[in-house]
């Protein structure tokens, strides 16, 4: 993970919930999102706080507001996807 840039918080919570789709453990879910257990264990309290993940039996799994989370998330990262083309497509045509 050393060659990887640090991620921001929605990055890790969308990492999370796209685990929690399926319903899974903390160690998959902690594998799933790259994160060492102290920093997997902040974010799944935040985020049960936050009603975007329940825990049920050993599982952990997203509820309808986490789903709602996860999809405006999806849109977002499309929509920065097309704009990081643009911009790219911008600084080759004016050479910058």
């Amino acid at each position: 993970m050393s060659d990887r840039r640090r991620r921001n918080e929605i990055e890790i919570i969308y990492a999370i919930l796209q685990g929690c789709k399926e319903g899974n453990k903390k160690t998959r879910l902690m594998y799933l999102a790259e994160l060492n257990y102290p920093v997997f264990m902040k974010y799944i309290y935040k985020m049960e706080k936050m009603g975007l993940v329940r825990q049920e039996g050993e599982k952990y799994v997203i509820t309808e507001k986490g789903k709602k989370v996860l999809e405006l998330l999806d849109k977002y990262k499309e929509i920065y996807k097309r704009l990081s083309e643009i911009e790219k497509n911008l600084k080759d045509i004016i050479q910058i």
